[in-house]
This record gives structure tokens, C-alpha cells and sequence, in this order.
């Protein structure tokens, strides 16, 4: 098992490695490695997932279902745990809080997913990964947003906040200001917007549609299943390489909530998976992908979120290369006790 783990982990060490150097000798741009980032995540992650889909047997999917319902916890559960120790032990404001929480919650599964799952369990792994990025982007994203959102309304109408974020400090306070009573108008619109663009990416639509035809019994003819295989036979090796240009575009920091981040990450998340898959009573097969899945580093989207919104930037990013990093040995330990 553990041969088989190092057959799997070293190839993507050396991909995320070309990834990083090629950044670093400014081999690509932003708008270029923009460009990579769309075909990984909208062209060949959605085709490999959909063939994932539907190659497994209805019968299976009561089993999926609890699995499923092991991974919503264990996402949910995790983002308001660390939500809660980000605002009242860190002492981070509403913003910063909510990237801390998605950076401990949501695993690189649309990103590394592929490499490392499917190098080890093969196609089958398509259910962990599709389980997390759905739950990922129409949960603990859109809950990210708003609070982000509502972070930058309250900055917006408050003068004072605005001259902090002009000098580039960072209050605890700047963005905890009350909402207005038109404020909570803005919210619901934030919701549905984040929830209506979350439904729409192909890395979420793709596998709930793939669902949709195996629950209904509707084939998938072989030759589709093979077209849509040809470009999802990249999604490993153009995403991880994309993941090693975005670790290169941040600089290291480490401090209190960086290391509390990859803690709940690395370790908190896939022993809390671990638990509630033998509560209950998830099949073997599955639980060694769910745990591996939940052992996955942090996912590209709280930098990217952070970078937009100008706040916990190199945390965010920090967080993300650390976990990058463990995940070399956290993946190995995690095969084990999935057994």
C-alpha cells in the first residue's frame, strides 16, 4: 500500500514542482496560467467526473448516499468550527474568519483529486470528488461570499474603515460593522447570485446531471463516454501543474492562524471523516477515498477569494502551500487508517 502511495504521490510532486519552476522563470502569465485554470476546471475536470458518474451502478448509490451524507458533515461541520475559532479566539474580523474557515474546510479535490484519487482507487474515485466539490461550491462558498460581501458593504459606509484599508491595516474591527436595514436586502441577493453561479460551473453541473441519468436508468452510449474521457484524461496532470503556478504566486507566512488552518486541515478533517464514516457505516472502499479526499491540502478558491476581496492574502496562500506539502505525508497515513 504504501509503494503504491509513494507510485502516486512522487509523480505529482514532480508536476506540481514543474508547475512552481515554470512560474518562478516566468514561463507563463497571469492571463496564461487564467487560461489553464478554465480548460482544468471547465473542460477536463467536468468530462472526467461525468464519465466517473456514470460508470457506477444505481445499486451502489444507497452506499453513496451515506457517504455523501458523511462528507456534508464533515465540510459544514469543520467551516463553522473553525468559523467560531477564527472570530472568537483569533480575534480575526468577519472576512478574514470565513477564508480561515474555507481554508480548513474545503479540500483541493477538484484540483488534486483527480491525480491522487484516481492514481489510486481509479475511476470509481469520481464519487469522492464530485461529493466534495459539489458540497464545497453550493455550501461553504456561497457562505464565504456573503460574509465577505457583507464585510465590504459595512467598509464602503464607514469612513473610518475606508481610511484603515487605504493605509492597508487591517482592523479586527474594519469589517464587523452592522449591516443596515437595506443591507439585509443585498444579502439574499448575494446568496442567490452565489448559489445560482456556484449551480452553474461544469465541475458542480456536470456530476449532478451525470447522477440525474444513472437515477433514472438512462445509459450513456460508449462512444460519448469516450469522447468526454479523451479531454478528462488531462484534468491530473494540467490541473496539478496549474496548482504549482498558483503556489509560486504566494509568499510563505506563517503565524497563529496559518498553522491553527493547516492543523484543521491537514489532521482535524480527515480524522473527523474517519469518524463518521464508521458512524455510519460507509463501505470500506469508499471511506479509504473519503478519508484521502478529506486529507487533500486546501483548495485554490480561498486565495483566489482573498486576492479579490484584499484581505488574509498571504494567509490564505500560506495555508494552501503547507498543506500542499503535509499532503505528502498526510496521504500516506490517511490510506492507512481508511483501511
Amino acid at each position: 500500500m504504501l509503494s503504491t502511495t509513494a507510485t502516486v504521490l512522487v509523480p505529482v510532486l514532480f508536476v506540481l514542482v514543474l508547475g512552481y519552476a515554470a512560474w518562478r522563470v516566468k514561463a507563463f502569465d497571469t492571463n496564461q496560467v487564467a487560461g489553464i485554470n478554465e480548460l482544468a476546471l471547465d473542460f477536463a475536470l467536468p468530462a472526467s467526473l461525468f464519465v466517473g458518474i456514470v460508470s457506477i451502478p444505481r445499486s451502489e448509490l444507497a452506499q453513496d448516499a451515506s457517504f455523501a451524507l458523511a462528507v456534508l458533515v464533515d465540510l459544514v461541520g469543520l467551516y463553522f468550527v473553525a468559523l467560531v475559532l477564527g472570530l472568537w479566539v483569533l480575534r480575526l474580523s468577519k472576512s478574514a474568519a470565513a477564508l480561515f474557515a474555507l481554508g480548513a474546510s474545503f479540500p483541493a479535490a477538484p484540483f488534486f483529486g483527480p491525480a491522487v484519487l484516481g492514481g489510486l482507487f481509479g475511476a470509481k474515485s469520481a464519487a469522492a470528488i464530485a461529493s466534495t466539490a459539489i458540497i464545497g461550491n453550493l455550501v461553504l462558498v456561497p457562505v464565504t461570499v456573503v460574509m465577505l460581501e457583507a464585510a465590504s458593504r459595512a467598509r464602503d459606509r464607514n469612513p473610518k474603515a475606508l481610511q484603515v484599508a487605504a493605509r492597508g491595516g487591517s482592523s479586527t474591527n474594519t469589517d464587523d460593522l452592522q449591516d443596515s436595514g437595506s443591507g439585509h436586502v443585498a444579502t439574499g441577493t448575494v446568496i442567490r447570485n452565489s448559489l445560482v453561479q456556484a449551480a452553474k460551473q461544469p465541475y458542480v453541473l456536470a456530476p449532478v446531471v451525470a447522477l440525474m441519468l444513472v437515477l433514472i436508468g438512462i445509459r450513456v452510449p460508449a462512444l460519448i463516454n469516450s469522447m468526454l474521457n479523451l479531454i478528462g484524461q488531462t484534468t491530473s496532470g494540467v490541473s496539478l501543474f496549474v496548482g504549482g503556478l498558483l503556489l509560486a504566486a504566494y509568499s510563505l507566512k506563517v503565524n497563529s492562524a496559518v498553522a491553527l488552518d493547516v492543523i484543521l486541515k491537514s489532521v482535524v478533517q480527515p480524522a473527523m471523516l474517519f469518524g463518521l464514516i464508521g458512524l455510519l457505516g460507509v463501505p470500506n472502499a469508499l471511506a479509504r477515498e473519503g478519508v484521502v479526499a478529506a486529507a487533500l491540502p486546501s483548495a485554490v478558491i480561498a486565495p483566489m477569494l482573498a486576492a479579490r476581496y484584499g484581505t488574509y492574502q498571504a494567509e490564505a496562500g500560506s495555508t494552501m502551500l503547507l498543506t500542499t506539502v503535509l499532503m505528502m505525508v498526510v496521504v500516506p497515513v490517511s490510506m492507512l487508517t481508511g483501511r
